[in-house]
C-alpha cells in the first residue's frame, strides 16, 4: 500500500540545509561570495542557474544558445544540480545565482527567513486544442469524472506541501468536494504513469508530455488543476529566485536577466520546433509524443495573482500559519 501524505507544519530537509546557511551566506567573502560584484549595472556577471530536466528551462536553454544572455552581460551557465526547494541552499551559498522552481517554494523559504526573492516568471499554461499542460488523469472506465470526485480518493502529485497537492485540493474544494478528504502519494511523473496504468492510485496529477501518451491510451483527463485552482487558464506557476544578497550585491542585474529571459521566452514561443527539439533533447521523451503534445506560453512576466494565490493556499491547507506579503516576495 502506497503511503499517504499527512500534514504537518514542518520544515523540509532542503529548508532546514537553506537555514543553516542563512548566517554562513551573510559573511560571504572572497571565493566563498556570489559572483563579482556589478556596481554599475553593465558590467558581466557570471550566473549560474539550477533548472530540472523539463520543457519549463526549454526557454532558458534556447536563450543561452542564441546569446541572448551574453548580450545583457551575463555569462550564463546552466545546471542541473539543484532545481525547486533543493535549488534555494545552492543560491544562498553562491554555488548557483538563479534556481528554476514552483512559487510554493520561495514562500515557504521566505516565511521561515530565508533571503531568496522571485525576480521572474518562466512558463505559463495554458488552453490548447490538443489539451492543457497540467492534466489530472484517470482510467478510461473510472467513476472519477470530475474535481469533486476525488474525495476520499488517492491521487498521485509530483510533490507534496506545496504546488501540486495545493493546485488539487483548491481545485477539489471549487467543484465542491471535500479537499481535506483526498489522500495523496508524492511520486515522479513517471513513476506517477506507472502508478495509474498499475491501479494503484485513483488519479494522477501529471504534465506534458505524460498526459498525451495516458489520452492516447484511453485515460481521461478530468481538468487541468492549476487552472482550476487559480481561476486561470493562462497562468504562470513557474518562477526564477535568486538570493537577496547577489541582487543587492549586482545593481541592475534583474532587470537583464528579465530581458534577457523574455527574449528567450518570445524566441521560443514563435520556434516551435526548435522549443520541441530541446525539449526531446532535455528529457529524452519520444520524438513522436513531444510532437503531438501541446507546447507551454513561456514569459518572464511573474504572475502576481497567482503567487498571492499560492500563498493564501499554503496557509489555507495548514502548510504555513501565515505568508509573507506580495513585496517581500518580489523584486519590483
Amino acid at each position: 500500500m502506497l503511503l499517504t501524505r499527512r500534514r504537518r507544519r514542518t520544515v523540509s530537509a532542503g529548508f532546514a540545509l537553506a537555514l543553516a546557511l542563512v548566517s554562513a551566506v551573510g559573511c560571504a567573502s572572497g571565493a566563498d561570495a556570489p559572483a563579482a560584484a556589478d556596481r554599475d549595472g553593465d558590467g558581466l556577471v557570471e550566473m549560474t542557474a539550477g533548472v530540472a530536466a523539463s520543457q519549463s528551462s526549454t526557454a532558458l536553454i534556447l536563450g543561452a544558445e542564441k546569446g541572448f544572455f551574453a548580450a545583457e552581460g551575463i555569462d550564463l551557465t546552466i545546471t542541473y544540480a539543484a532545481s525547486g526547494a533543493a535549488g534555494i541552499p545552492q543560491v544562498l551559498n553562491g554555488q548557483q545565482q538563479v534556481v528554476l522552481g514552483g512559487i510554493s517554494a520561495t514562500i515557504t523559504a521566505v516565511s521561515e527567513g530565508i533571503p531568496v526573492v522571485i525576480v521572474s516568471g518562466s512558463v505559463n499554461d495554458r488552453a490548447d486544442p490538443a489539451g492543457p499542460q497540467y492534466q489530472t488523469m484517470v482510467p478510461g472506465g473510472s467513476d472519477i469524472q470530475r474535481f469533486a470526485d476525488l474525495s476520499g480518493r488517492l491521487v498521485a502529485v509530483n510533490s507534496l506541501q506545496c504546488c501540486w497537492e495545493l493546485w488539487i485540493r483548491e481545485a477539489v474544494a471549487r467543484d465542491g468536494g471535500d479537499p481535506d478528504s483526498v489522500e495523496m502519494v508524492q511520486l515522479p511523473f513517471p513513476d506517477a504513469v506507472t502508478a495509474l496504468r498499475e491501479e494503484r492510485v485513483d488519479a494522477i496529477s501529471t504534465v506534458q508530455p505524460f498526459a498525451t501518451g495516458l489520452r492516447r491510451d484511453g485515460y481521461r483527463d478530468i481538468g487541468d488543476s492549476p487552472a482550476t485552482a487559480y481561476d486561470d487558464p493562462e497562468n504562470g506557476n513557474t518562477v526564477f529566485s535568486m538570493s537577496r544578497q547577489f541582487v543587492d550585491a549586482n545593481p541592475g542585474i534583474v532587470g537583464r536577466w528579465r530581458r534577457a529571459l523574455q527574449r528567450s521566452a518570445e524566441y521560443a514561443n514563435t520556434h516551435p520546433d526548435e522549443t520541441r527539439a530541446q525539449i526531446i533533447e532535455q528529457t529524452g521523451a519520444k520524438a513522436e509524443l513531444v510532437g503531438s503534445a501541446p507546447l507551454p506560453l513561456y514569459s518572464a512576466e511573474i504572475d502576481r495573482d497567482a503567487v498571492q494565490e499560492e500563498a493564501d493556499f499554503l496557509v489555507r491547507y495548514g502548510v504555513l500559519d501565515s505568508a509573507p506579503r506580495l513585496e517581500e516576495l518580489i523584486v519590483p
